[in-house]
Order: structure tokens, then sequence, then C-alpha cells
């Protein structure tokens, strides 16, 4: 029995050639998760660093994106094997993974994502990667499950951009994604994020990225904001559904007081 997915194989290809947008899902919530990626967001990305899942949650959480033919990528809670290992066997397309910030720990997320000889992620035929165990050509399936699954490394660092150059030079990275946040917070500036120093730091990661041909990311709080991020090269944008809901609650909340 073949095994079937509704998620294209090469999805991720897209990446390097048009800008695609996706969407955190913080909330422990599956049904979340799919009405998300039902709003025609070209992936989701579950938060399990920030985020309170437990692994059937996450499993759920994954199922239900693909159930509408959105591709689901996991952020893991930490750069170690056990979390990348188990959201790639629960079918996962791909992972995110925070705080790399040397060209070793890069190799390190590579070799927890692909199967021998290429990595060491641990091989199982039962798993819902694997169809259950209902997928004939093995190795066809290492194969396929090595080249279209999407590996996500963040830049949020001083010390990571500094390395840059080095964990660009990282075989089996496809996305190295420039988290804002953190960037600005570990520069000093956690009050102001859009400071020029953490803006000109930003464009220029995305712009070396984009121009050693890695796909380059980043979060994304509005469209100006992508739009921005479009022009630096980048691809692989992020936004959050929490905000636009705590906007629109607040307004309504504003407007619904006044009457």
């Amino acid at each position: 029995m073949e095994q079937k997915t509704m998620i294209e194989p090469h999805w991720k290809q897209r990446l390097y050639h048009e800008p695609l947008h996706g969407c955190f899902v913080t909330f422990s919530s599956p049904a979340l998760c799919e009405f998300t990626a039902r709003m025609g967001f070209d992936f989701i990305l579950i938060d399990n660093e920030h985020g309170a899942m437990n692994q059937e949650t996450l499993e759920d959480m994954v199922r239900a994106s693909q159930g509408v033919e959105v591709p689901a990528i996991v952020r893991v809670p930490i750069n170690r094997h056990e979390y990348i290992r188990r959201a790639l066997d629960f079918g996962a397309n791909g992972v995110q993974v925070p705080l790399v910030n040397t060209a070793r720990q890069a190799r390190e997320a590579v070799s927890a994502s692909h199967f021998p000889p290429r990595g060491e992620r641990g091989v199982a035929f039962l798993t819902r990667a694997a169809n259950y165990g209902m997928c004939p050509d093995k190795a066809r399936y290492i194969e396929d499950a090595d080249a279209s699954k999407l590996v996500s490394v963040h830049i949020e660092t001083p010390e990571a951009v500094a390395n840059l150059d080095a964990i660009l030079d990282v075989e089996g990275i496809d996305v190295l994604f420039i988290g804002p946040g953190d960037l600005a917070v570990s520069m000093g500036y956690a009050n102001s994020p859009n400071h020029p120093d953490v803006m000109e730091t930003m464009e220029n990661c995305i712009r070396r990225i984009s121009q050693a041909g890695k796909i380059a990311g980043t979060y994304v709080g509005d469209a100006d904001r992508a739009a921005m991020a479009m022009d630096w090269g980048a691809t692989y944008l992020v936004t959050a559904i929490t905000p636009y809901m705590v906007q629109a609650g607040t307004q309504y909340l504003i407007n619904a007081r006044k009457r």
C-alpha cells in the first residue's frame, strides 16, 4: 500500500522562487490549528517552544493542518535530537530549531533531522510519517523523507550573526530564520525592537542568506513588515494570529462601550 499524502512532497522548493506566508499557532488546540490553516496560509508553524503542547496534542495539530492540505512545521523547544525526531515521526513537514548560534549546533540539527548515513535520525517504519508501516518501499520512504522535509534554524543572537557565514556553509539547512524579538533583546534593545541597529542587522543577514542561495525567513507583525522583508530577499514569512485577535477584540470593546 502506497503512502498517501495531500501535501506536495516538494512544496518547500517554492520558497526558492516565491514568498510563502505562514502563521504561528501557539495555543494547544488542533481545532485552532485547522481554523488558522483554513484561512489560506501557505504553511502553519506550530510553536512547541513557547506553546504548552503535550505530545498527543502536537501530533493532532500536525494532522489538523495537513488535513486541509497545509504543511505543518513544528518549532521544537530546543536543539535536541529527541524533540526533532519526535516531531518528524509525527509526520511534520519540517522542524524549526531555536537559538542556533554556531555551525556545530546547525550540524546537530541537520543530523537529528536526517536518516543515516547523512544523519542520526532513528529509523522506525510504524510511525505516522511512515504511514504506520504501510509503506512497502522502505528505501524510497527514507529517501523521500530526507528530501521533502524542511529544516529551519534560528539566527537570533549576536553570536549567531557573527557565525552566519559558517552556518550558511552547513549542508542540509533550508531556512535561516531571523528572530527579531530575541535578536533585539540580545542586542540590548528590549524596549526598542525597531532600533536602527536591529533593523540594519536583520537586513544584512537576510540579504547575505539570500545571496548564499539559502532561504531567508523572519517573523513579520504586519503586511508592511512583510513587504520590507520581501524587499530584502526573505521568502519564508511568518506572522501570528494572536496579535490580530487582540487588536480586533480590543477594538470591538472600545467601539461597543462607546455606545
